[in-house]
């Protein structure tokens, strides 16, 4: 153990998932966005091509990198427009919510021309499916935006969030908090029909242990939902050591579809679809392009405006998802425990 700027850190030369000695990839990162401590460096393994943070902060220091994060904001943001409602209403019909009538049934015939819109709309709800089938667990709920959602869907939500400031707002707003990191015995078992974990396993220390957690959380034929930075995406080949999802020092694990699926089959979970997605490209390649430019990317105080370009990114990069799978900004993993699907 040893000292990186105030931060308790130790070495992690070898590769978490499969032992192999690790080779540096990128060097002398630092945060590019709430200005946590430390200097810090990235490494790929040679063998399976996970990439992690090293050194690696220790458990009891990981606090001091979050102490500006985005999930400390107090609860805002603008109001759906009317055409952004029925967008909502058409996405939320074809995962199964309601039923559409009428012109919603016309307008959801014309969202099949703006693909990264309808992706954009299902990832507000992690594509979990309805219609709502009882508990659900969103791990790392953060400010519980996405649990008051699925809770106006007919959900019974639940959070489990470490930080106690975060864990407050979503409390604040009427959320039933796990107040506590995800690990085994953080969580009841069998007690959850569905679990989701969205930019969330990055940020564990344990990728494998987290998702056993997971697992035990579930009931039998429950489903799990992950969603997390593609290493392999079309941003991090464009930007490199200045993509917007490398995120040092929070994010300690950047995965590949290969990767995931292999943390999540060692967890004892049956993978049933595993693919990427575009969602996100346009704001990854804005942000992504502020840190090449200018070595950082300040958060504005309201939503991030993508630029014509930003959009024609994402686009393109929709595009190459449908030649290749490994293409998009984001993994996007669905597993069950057993049993029924």
């Amino acid at each position: 153990m040893r000292d990186n700027e105030g931060v308790a850190v130790e070495d992690a030369p070898a590769c978490p998932l499969c032992g192999a000695d690790g080779r540096i990839l990128y060097r002398d990162l630092r945060d590019r966005y709430w200005d946590a401590p430390g200097t810090w460096s990235l490494r790929q393994c040679p063998a399976c091509r996970h990439l992690w943070l090293d050194p690696r902060p220790r458990p009891e220091d990981i606090g001091k990198l979050y102490t500006a994060y985005y999930t400390h904001a107090p609860p805002g943001g603008p109001s759906p427009t009317p055409l952004g409602l029925r967008a909502r209403r058409a996405v939320l019909a074809r995962l199964g919510y309601a039923p559409l009538e009428g012109g919603d049934a016309r307008f959801a015939w014309l969202l099949r021309l703006f693909p990264l819109l309808r992706e954009s709309i299902e990832r507000e709800f992690r594509s979990v499916r309805g219609p709502p089938r009882g508990r659900m667990l969103d791990v790392g709920c953060g400010d519980g935006t996405f649990l008051r959602s699925m809770r106006d869907l007919g959900w019974s939500v639940a959070g489990l969030e470490p930080d106690p400031r975060a864990a407050a707002i979503a409390r604040d707003r009427g959320l039933e908090v796990i107040e506590r990191p995800i690990e085994p015995g953080s969580l009841p078992e069998d007690a959850f029909d569905a679990v989701t974990m969205s930019h969330v396993i990055e940020h564990v220390i344990d990728p494998v242990r987290a998702l056993e957690a997971c697992r035990r959380a579930l009931k039998p034929g429950g489903v799990l939902a992950v969603v997390t930075p593609n290493a392999d995406g079309w941003g991090h080949r464009r930007f490199r050591d200045a993509w917007f999802h490398l995120d040092p020092p929070r994010h300690l694990h950047l995965f590949t579809a290969a990767t995931l699926g292999a943390c999540a089959a060692r967890a004892g979970l049956r993978v049933s679809r595993l693919r990427t997605s575009a969602t996100g490209a346009a704001v990854a390649r804005h942000a992504s392009r502020a840190i090449r430019v200018a070595g950082r990317f300040r958060f504005p105080d309201g939503r991030i405006v993508p630029t014509l370009g930003d959009r024609a990114f994402g686009w393109a990069e929709w595009a190459a998802t449908r030649v290749s799978a490994d293409a998009g900004e984001e993994l996007l993993l669905f597993a069950t425990k057993g049993g029924p699907a």
